[in-house]
Parts: structure tokens; C-alpha cells; sequence
């Protein structure tokens, strides 16, 4: 059998015939475009029978080239300011503008003869984000990190702007700048403007806030010790285009802020935390360990968050650019951590928050300074306890996957009784990781081991049934996803201490099951509150002031994969 290779000209006669490509005033046309190997700025006839064409800004009508009239195409000029011919002609095509056919530059022939290269495409011009304003409710937070342009980042980010949410909180990794040259860094933040996805975004006008992790800070992992600290502040709070009166352009080291949205009865406290300014090392590869003195967020910073922790309002939105409720990582030995000191306060922030018997992911997060998440959660259960807030949901970054946790801080005379707070990790764009992640903290699932359709019964994950281990619901010898309830110091199922699986809008001890997907043994190497095989995620919080209820969801660039519904 024979078979035939569809060339561009013949790709283009089908798409005409089956489009009928309009014609067009160039204003309509791309400033810039790539076809067969060489880039246009201007229009080409190639392949198009001696009609002048270019690729579409937008679509029309789902066409995404047309015919150009020539009277509207513009001059275009030489580095020397020369008037290039219209049109140059060159090996049979004839072309308006430029191309960088057989040439690494743009370049035109000209009227005096010869051909010269052609003056570089202005770039556009910056767009600027969009502060929140203090007076407007928060009725949708979305949040994500870790911005890469590949994969379906387009989709996802489009799919965010559609849902039009009040608020979208950069949590890290906004760039990747590894670097200490300032005009670098710059210039990455600039491109990341310059994306063609990322100004739909800016245009679309979505108040930002932001906080930065470890790539746009400066270099993996790094903390007080990077060198230029000061300068990558003042190019995080450029890009970020932060008003001239703003504290952390006149004098505070640090870019962590505070902003109380919404009227009276419906607050929300947005607190965003810098987890790397004055961060100390946490492994001895980054700088010389400080024991029990080992600080994330400096001092300063942390009179300022039990100042804010104070301030009343009905919801508290603390971001992190790195996880914060996952517990330590047992699986290396505490030495290892440059908090560790002699042992004695990193073991009893451990055994205090009852995780003795814990291990939790194996990459950055809080816990490696066990005294400051201590701290932290303990702040947070004072704030809960003492009338200041009614929920608070840590947002964070970093890990490229998605993920919805939850923590009980125990109950403490200093402190309060005991207190369950959330956390939506979102990351990232462009990105996951499709491997098993360690975290027992995960958002509990549960089932009805009654059969009674009470789910008042948390799954033990992970579980051994029939000599296989499973980290999540399964539908094994069942009609239903189900989990045991009960398994043995060996991880084994206790026979008959099973249940089927709360499924979407159940009632639960701490809510409502929101959304799962259909498909949701494809987006994770464990349970549905881990997405971690969709290519990009992001989170949404919706809250329902009418009834007090607030929705805790990971999205991927096709649906709402699994969310969770809580009272406040």
C-alpha cells in the first residue's frame, strides 16, 4: 500500500477549503510567526498561490490564518532605517516585512538594492497585576505556583481566568531565576509578563497577591545566606507591581504582608508568609547549622504574624511557599536536620503535636524545624480559641502536585482546645510529579462501616488486603470503593473492620464530600485528596457566606479532580 505525506501547502489548501480563511486588515495578524523553519514579521504568499497570509492574533470563525490585503500592511525598516521592498522577492516567494529564511536574523531587501537585516520587533509593553481591593468580598481564592510554559499550562490558566476568581495568590517558584544576576532575574519576570497565556491573565485583571519560594528567591533551597536577598525583593515587588507606599519598598526586609478583605461578618484575613529571607539551613550543605536557634521566618516577622494572628475576622488565608502540615520525615535520621541540636526541643515539638510515630514527605516543608511549625500551629490554635477567626486554611507551593490536608492541633492548656486547620497545596503550571508521596496528614477519607451510609469512620491508609498494599479506596471483590477501618501493626486489613468509601456530597464528621473525579485513579499514585499525574493543578476556595460553608478544591485543566466542604 502506498502512502502519501501531507505538505504544508496541502495542510493549508485543506484548511481553506474547510475554514474558507477570511480576509483580513493586517492589524488582524500576529506580529510575529513561525512557518517551515523561518520566522515572519510581516506576511508571506508561501504556499498560498501568490495571496499574502499571516497567522491570526485570534481565531475567526475558527480560522487561524488569513488572506492579507496589502494596502493595510504596514513599512517595515532596516537597522539603518531603510524602507524594505514591498514585497521582496526571494527563491519564488514574496514576502511584506521580514523573514529569517536562510538567515539568523529578520531581514528585507530594500529599494537601493542589496538586502539588509531588519530593526528587532519593539517588545510589548509590560501589563501590570491587579491589587486586591480592601472593600471587595471574597466569594472564589484560587492559588497556584511553580510557573513553567509547557504542557497544558495554557489550558489550566485559561480555564482559572474563565472561573473569574476575587483573588489568585502566586505561592512561589513564580520564576525560576537560579541566579545572583539581578539583570537575569529580571529578565525572567519580564518574560514570564511577555507569555502570551500570561497576559491573557494580567488582562483579564485578577487581584493578585503573592509570596516567593526558593527559584525566584534566588537558588534552590536557599535561605538568609543568599547574597543578594535585598536586590531579589526589590525585583520580586516590581514584577508584582506593588504600590510606592508599600512597607516593603520603604524599609522591611522581607515580602510578607497582610490584607483584610471584605466587610464586616465577612473578613478574610489573607496572610502571606516569606519562608526564605530569614531562613536559616536546614541541612549542613546550605550553611553552618544553628541548632535550636534555627529560625524560618526571622524574629521580626514572627511578632508581626501574632499581631495579625489578633486582628478579628471570619476566615484566616495563611500562605506559605512551602508545605506546612505535613509532618517530619522520619525516614533519614534527625542528625541529619541542622535543627536538631541536642534533640531535646526538636523532639518535644514533635511528641507535643502527637506525630512521634509520623513520617511525612521527604521533601521541603515546615516540619524540618519541628519548634517552628510547633509554633506556628500553636499560634494559629490561640487564634481559633480566642474568638479571632472561625477557620484557617494554609495555602502553599513548592511540591508540584496538588493536595487538600488537614491537622488537629491538640488540645493544650497554654493554647486551647484542640483545633482542626486545612491545607490546599497547589503546584504547579506545566508541571507534576507522578510518584508515591509519603504524608499521613492528608485529608482523611471516610466510610460507613455499618453499611448504613453513615461515613463517620476514617479509611487506615495505607492497607493490605489479599497481600497487596493500597493507598487509597479500592473496588476490589466489591461493588463499591471501599477501605478497612481497622488494619494491625503490620498495615493488614482486620477482617470484617471494612467500609464503602464516602462518595461525592456526603455528609462526613468535618462537612461535605464536594467533587471526585470519575477519573480519579489517573490523577494520583495514591488516595483522591493527592493529584499528582494530571500535568497541571491549581486550587480553588469558594465561600459561601450565606451559609457559612467553604470549599477546599484541586483543579486540573479539564475539571474540579476532588474537594471537600467544611463549616465555619
Amino acid at each position: 500500500m502506498k502512502t502519501y505525506t501531507l505538505t504544508p501547502a496541502v495542510l493549508m489548501l485543506m484548511s481553506s477549503v474547510a475554514n474558507a480563511e477570511p480576509e483580513v486588515h493586517y492589524e488582524s495578524c500576529k506580529s510575529t510567526f513561525n512557518y517551515l523553519a523561518a520566522q515572519y514579521q510581516g506576511t508571506t504568499d508561501k504556499n498560498n498561490s501568490g495571496s499574502q497570509w499571516c497567522y491570526l492574533k485570534q481565531t475567526i470563525e475558527g480560522a487561524t490564518w488569513g488572506h492579507v490585503r496589502t494596502e493595510t500592511i504596514p513599512e517595515f525598516k532596516t537597522v539603518t532605517g531603510k524602507a524594505c521592498k514591498t514585497p521582496s522577492e526571494y527563491q519564488g516567494e514574496k514576502f511584506y516585512g521580514c523573514t529569517t529564511r536562510n538567515h539568523t536574523a529578520p531581514w528585507c531587501y530594500v529599494e537601493e538594492g542589496g538586502w539588509e537585516e531588519c530593526q528587532p520587533e519593539a517588545p510589548p509593553a509590560l501589563l501590570a497585576h491587579t491589587q486586591p481591593l480592601q472593600s471587595k468580598r471574597l466569594d472564589r481564592v484560587a492559588l497556584g505556583s511553580c510557573f513553567k510554559t509547557k504542557g497544558d499550562m495554557p489550558e489550566a490558566l485559561a480555564k482559572l481566568i474563565g472561573q473569574q476568581p476575587d483573588l489568585f495568590l502566586w505561592l512561589g517558584d513564580n520564576i525560576y531565576a537560579d541566579t545572583t544576576d539581578m539583570a537575569v532575574m529580571r529578565q525572567k519576570y519580564d518574560d514570564k509578563k511577555n507569555n502570551s497565556e500570561y497576559r491573557k491573565f494580567l488582562e483579564a485583571k485578577i487581584p493578585v497577591m503573592a509570596t516567593w519560594d526558593d527559584h525566584d528567591f534566588g537558588w534552590n533551597n536557599e535561605g538568609k545566606h543568599y547574597p543578594q536577598r535585598v536586590n531579589a525583593q526589590k525585583e520580586y515587588l516590581r514584577h508584582f507591581d506593588v504600590d510606592k507606599a508599600d512597607p516593603r519598598l520603604n524599609g522591611q526586609a522581607g515580602i510578607y504582608e497582610a490584607k483584610m478583605l471584605g466587610g464586616s461578618g465577612e473578613t478574610t484575613h489573607v496572610i502571606t508568609l516569606d519562608a526564605r529571607y530569614f531562613r536559616s539551613p536546614t541541612f549542613s550543605s546550605y550553611g553552618t547549622c544553628e541548632g535550636e536557634s534555627s529560625t524560618i521566618l526571622g524574629e521580626a516577622q514572627w511578632q508581626w504574624l501574632e499581631q495579625e494572628l489578633q486582628k478579628p475576622s471570619e476566615i484566616k488565608l495563611i500562605a506559605s511557599g512551602i508545605q506546612v502540615l505535613p509532618p517530619l520525615h522520619q525516614g533519614r535520621s534527625k542528625t541529619n536536620y541542622c535543627a536538631y541540636g541536642d534533640g531535646k526541643t526538636f523532639n518535644a515539638a514533635i511528641a507535643s503535636l502527637e506525630e512521634t510515630n509520623m513520617s511525612g514527605t521527604s521533601y521541603e516543608s515546615w516540619a524540618e524545624m519541628p519548634a517552628q511549625r510547633e509554633r506556628l500551629l500553636r499560634l494559629v490554635q490561640k487564634s481559633v480559641n480566642e474568638g479571632k477567626t472561625k477557620a484557617v486554611v494554609f495555602l502553599s507551593g513548592d511540591q508540584h502536585w496538588g493536595e487538600l490536608l488537614q491537622k488537629t492541633i491538640p488540645a493544650s492548656s497554654t493554647y486551647g482546645q484542640a483545633v482542626n486547620v486545612y491545607e490546599v497545596t497547589a503546584s504547579g503550571f506545566g508541571q507534576n510529579w507522578p510518584y508515591h508521596i509519603e504524608n499521613p496528614l492528608r485529608l482523611p477519607i471516610y466510610a460507613d462501616d455499618k453499611g448504613d451510609g453513615n461515613f463517620a469512620k476514617a479509611c487506615q491508609l495505607p492497607f493490605k488486603y489479599a497481600g497487596v498494599t493500597y493507598q487509597g479506596c479500592i473496588t476490589r471483590d466489591n461493588d463499591k470503593p471501599w477501605c478497612y477501618t481497622q488494619v494491625d501493626d503490620n498495615q493488614k486489613g482486620i477482617e470484617g473492620e471494612w467500609g464503602n468509601c464516602a462518595p461525592a456530597g456526603a455528609s462526613i464528621p468535618t462537612g461535605r464530600v464536594g467533587a471526585i473525579s470519575k477519573d480519579i485513579a489517573k490523577l494520583t499514585t495514591s488516595n483522591r485528596h493527592l493529584i499528582n499525574k494530571s500535568g497541571s493543578n491549581y486550587g480553588l476556595i469558594d465561600i459561601d457566606w450565606q451559609n457559612r460553608e467553604l470549599k477546599m478544591s484541586i483543579e486540573t485543566a479539564n475539571e474540579e479532580a476532588v474537594s471537600t466542604i467544611i463549616k465555619f
